[in-house]
């Protein structure tokens, strides 16, 4: 009975030894393939990370590359027509998205201006049109009276081209009639006189040996329908009336012809400073 019962102990204890020895066994291969599996996620966490950072760097490279391309761009077309835009904002009108209205604000130079303006685009099977169907333009200069009248004539068309093609040739000659006018001023002080300042379109010259003589130089910058400018000089003289007495050749009579042709002859510049030398 006591042998029995030892063999049966024995039995159990080997059973329950090989069970313990069974689940050794698959801890160490659980632990094993929880290793490996834990190994090779981060392999492929980092492969992955390394993956995106060097597609990132490329994306992030390829956009700063079409951004200094674009600024290049910008910076040379305000640099060949004078215009730059500081602000710009675009809202949607409309479910089918095919509306958009612009707030422009920029400048021509010396000059500021605001754009509001709708455009609606169609799109074909061939290309996308636009069609501009609202424009009101504001210029924050009084003093161009013949640009604000083409301005009406560029909204009542709708024509963003036009006034934008104008607008580069008129500020080109608006601030060249500043800066010549301020030239003569600083360099002639005591002849050349400037009652509106040099944004204004005429300069006065003066006779410091002939008290009551004076010369006026008128500078119009004059835009047609079309939006073509023409630079136009004109000369009037004031005289007094005891001097017009000693003028038997007509010479003041003249003069706005003669200043005609010095402008052909010498130029803007060359024709105001022949007149300072007579003067």
């Amino acid at each position: 009975m006591d042998k029995l019962l030892h063999h049966t102990y024995e039995d159990e204890i080997h059973s329950l030894q090989e069970e313990i020895r069974m689940l050794e066994q698959q801890a160490k291969d659980s632990h094993f393939y929880s290793g490996e599996f834990l190994k090779t996620m981060d392999m492929q966490r980092e492969k992955f990370s390394v993956q995106n950072s060097e597609s990132w760097k490329c994306s992030s490279t390829d956009l700063e590359a079409q951004l200094e391309q674009a600024e290049s761009q910008i910076a040379l077309l305000t640099q060949l027509t004078g215009i730059g835009f500081n602000k710009c904002t675009m809202t949607t009108v409309g479910d089918g998205n095919q509306t958009k209205q612009y707030r422009l604000s920029g400048y021509s130079r010396s000059l500021q201006f605001e754009l509001e303006f709708e455009l609606i685009e169609i799109q074909t099977k061939e290309n996308v049109t636009a069609t501009v169907t609202e424009l009101n333009i504001i210029l924050e200069s009084s003093e161009c009276c013949d640009l604000s009248q083409f301005i009406s004539r560029a909204e009542e068309k709708k024509n963003l081209l036009l006034f934008f093609r104008t607008l580069s040739v008129f500020t080109k000659w608006y601030e060249h009639r500043q800066v010549t006018f301020r030239h003569f001023k600083e360099k002639y002080p005591e002849v050349v006189r400037l009652p509106e300042g040099s944004s204004a379109e005429y300069m006065v010259l003066e006779c410091s040996k002939l008290p009551g003589v004076e010369l006026t130089i008128f500078w119009k910058i004059l835009v047609n329908e079309e939006g073509v400018v023409t630079p136009v000089l004109d000369l009037l003289t004031k005289i007094p009336a005891k001097a017009l007495d000693f003028d038997t050749s007509k010479i003041v009579d003249s003069a706005p012809c003669t200043f005609r042709n010095l402008l052909r002859l010498f130029g803007i510049e060359g024709a105001i400073a022949c007149l300072i030398n007579l003067m």
